[in-house]
């Protein structure tokens, strides 16, 4: 095997190896004109735009939107249930007493 097949195994083996290299080449590659230009292109792949940032706030609004709407139509139900069940207690404990009260009087 070859001396560089040999080191590359060994870097990816070692992690310390790895960043005390790029501590050492760092200093090296940021003097070189080339080589910043390399390192910014490549960074500059990883971030994010104007607008995919714009994306993603149009992304979130649309779903608090949706959550919005859920929670409205559930504040709705719940309402409907709510309505009915002191419906239901009224007419299940008045009518008896309201039909006691004309019948006995």
């Amino acid at each position: 095997m070859s001396i560089g097949r040999q080191l590359l195994e060994e870097l990816r083996r070692d992690e310390e190896l790895r960043r005390n290299l790029a501590e050492e080449l760092l200093p090296e590659a940021l003097r070189n004109r080339e080589l910043r230009k390399a390192m910014l292109l490549a960074l500059s792949r990883e971030m994010a735009t104007k607008e995919d940032i714009e994306e993603l706030k149009s992304y979130v609004d649309a779903r608090i939107n949706d959550v919005n709407r859920r929670i409205s139509d559930l504040y709705g139900v719940v309402k409907a249930s709510l309505v009915a069940t002191i419906a239901t207690l009224i007419s299940t404990i008045l009518v008896p007493l309201i039909l006691r009260i004309l019948f006995h009087s």
